[in-house]
């Protein structure tokens, strides 16, 4: 199965990558993982087994915690990457 286009970018059409600092649904947060990603990092290993999706990125909010989604949308944007 080929992931589209908007499960590893943003609407933009940049990558999204882990440690970038983001809002979702007008709150801050950071991406943890992209799945498919080389840097996932060790306490998130095969989360493809544990989430079931193959495709898509980790989240954790201000507001909702952790949160995994299989694509972006108009609720994701990107505020600054991690230097």
């Amino acid at each position: 199965m080929t992931p589209n286009f908007y499960a590893t970018h943003y609407r933009t059409g940049d990558d999204i990558r882990a440690g970038d600092h983001i809002l979702y649904a007008g709150k801050p947060g950071t991406v943890v993982f992209v799945m498919g990603s080389p840097d996932i990092p060790a306490e998130w290993s095969a989360p493809e087994t544990w989430i079931g999706k193959a495709a898509g990125f980790m989240l954790n909010t201000e507001v909702a915690g952790l949160v995994f989604q299989d694509q972006s949308d108009e609720d994701l944007s990107l505020l600054r990457r991690q230097p």
